[in-house]
């Protein structure tokens, strides 16, 4: 039975380490500081690139000649002959992004064709142009009885260019939102708090031969335990807080939200507690958070690639964490339909079992 006496003294003694050690707390406030500014600062909105169109025509023609000498200032419009365009495997290159207008009128016993290419997906960009082109050609005509026929098309660019605007399409900035930004954000408050914190100073109390002192007191070994684990989800849960408070306020009245962040900063406590029974210095203590950091950063990579990457990534708290997180920033989840809330549940209390036997066994010594 612990004494709740006994883990407020515990827990009181981690305190004052981080007062003296203020410095391992800028981290935290370094993200708090990103957070304030991703809040208050706007996406940067880029604007369409401006309309450029060039016009080809076949044949020299009275009205070409009209539409040569009245283009307007805005979009920019260059009308020339086609021989003045450059032509490759029988298509006019025009420079990237500009679009394109052929009016092919060398037959005089067919309709003028206007062929209009357009940059990207959306025939809509070149309606300014099409605004110009149609009433100036009605206003020209009148009293003639020249027939039109119009096609819009995509422009066939260079593979350089469809490749450069396919990436463009989609921008990485798409798909990084304020929920991806504050899940990250909580996902690194919570290592750097519940194992690299915890890592660190345990590991750095066996150096010193702390830790064993605190064994030989009258304090027991679960309350030692406890109070650590206190002390870390304490940290943990007021960072979280806070960036989440920042982002998505609304989320912090969230039930997914909460069980999945103290069930992921209790799993990094229990997988911290583990790694320093393992080890006696606090060098080598840091190595193995940084292992243990790019194995599975490795593992979450190999398992998009491979199958039995991909089935051991399912034995990892972590893979659920991280969708649990997102989701419940993104929107509220009913507690009953959250996916892999149990399998996370079940995962942290095998690590929690783990943890304590380490610990208990020579994780003090």
């Amino acid at each position: 039975m612990m004494r709740l006496n006994m883990v407020l003294i515990l827990l009181a003694r981690e305190f004052r380490r981080v007062r003296k050690n203020p410095m391992a707390l800028i981290f935290l406030g370094l993200l708090g500081a990103i957070a304030v500014l991703v809040a208050v600062s706007a996406p940067a909105q880029e604007g369409p690139p401006p309309l450029i169109v060039w016009v080809a025509y076949d044949q020299p023609a009275d009205w070409i000649d009209d539409l040569t000498v009245n283009v307007p200032e805005k979009p920019e419009i260059h009308v020339v002959p086609r021989e003045r365009v450059p032509e490759r495997d029988g298509r006019l290159q025009v420079p990237p992004s500009h679009s394109l207008v052929e009016i092919r009128n060398s037959d005089p016993s067919n309709p003028v064709t206007v062929i209009g290419r357009f940059i990207g997906k959306d025939s809509s960009a070149m309606q300014p142009f099409w605004d110009w082109f149609w009433p100036r050609v009605a206003e020209i005509q009148s009293g003639h009885q020249l027939a039109f026929e119009q096609h819009v098309v995509p422009l066939r660019s260079p593979s350089s260019i469809r490749a450069m605007m396919s990436l463009e399409d989609t921008s990485v900035a798409d798909l990084v939102k304020t929920e991806l930004i504050g899940s990250v954000m909580l996902l690194i408050v919570m290592f750097f708090s519940c194992c690299h914190l915890l890592v660190s100073f345990t590991a750095q109390d066996r150096e010193r031969g702390t830790l064993m002192a605190l064994a030989l007191s009258p304090a027991r070994t679960s309350e030692i335990m406890c109070a650590k684990f206190c002390f870390h989800m304490l940290m943990s849960v007021v960072g979280c807080t806070a960036i989440t408070a920042i982002l998505v306020p609304d989320a912090l009245t969230r039930p997914v939200f909460w069980l999945a962040l103290l069930m992921t900063s209790l799993g990094l406590m229990c997988v911290a507690t583990c790694m320093t029974a393992l080890v006696k210095t606090q060098a080598s203590a840091a190595l193995l958070v940084l292992c243990y950091m790019l194995g599975g950063a490795m593992l979450f990579y190999l398992s998009t690639q491979f199958s039995a990457f991909a089935m051991i990534k399912r034995l990892s708290f972590e893979s659920y964490s991280f969708p649990l997180i997102y989701l419940s920033l993104k929107h509220p989840i009913p507690l009953m339909y959250a996916p892999g809330l149990a399998t996370m549940i079940m995962l942290v209390a095998t690590w929690l079992f783990l943890a304590r036997h380490c610990f208990f066994r020579f994780g003090w010594r």
